[in-house]
């Protein structure tokens, strides 16, 4: 499975934005800002974060769009550390993305229902 592009990623934020009758022109600024910071890879660490992006990424976390994961280390000293993780929720975003497809595949469906039955008559002439 390919990976989220950037178009893909602003669809899915903009469909969840909708969704909470929030402004959808902020999906674009927070999928750049998302991309840019996990570019390849599928998951960052929360300490690359400055506190603005982590406020991002606490909303895309309220859409599911993002999720966290700890993983938890001995240190040489016996303490523990904890590593915490943001990770794009790829299964999410492609549900986001069918979605649309499918309300897009429905407004093509209903240009026929406009159309009155006398069109489709044959003349017998």
């Amino acid at each position: 499975m390919s990976r989220i592009d950037l178009e893909e990623l602003k669809k899915a934020i903009e469909k969840e934005l909708e969704k909470r009758d929030m402004e959808p022109h902020q999906a674009e600024d927070m999928a750049e800002k998302v991309m840019n910071l996990f570019g390849y890879d599928k998951a960052i660490t929360d300490n690359l974060l400055s506190s603005e992006e982590r406020d991002v990424f606490y909303k895309l976390e309220e859409f599911d769009i993002l999720t966290t994961e700890e993983e938890t280390t001995n240190l040489p000293s016996g303490k523990k550390w904890r590593i915490h993780y943001w990770v794009l929720n790829e299964r999410k975003i492609r549900e986001l993305l069918q979605e649309e497809k499918k309300e897009e595949k429905k407004e093509e469906d209903d240009i026929y229902k406009e159309i009155e039955d006398t069109v489709w008559e044959r003349d017998k002439g």
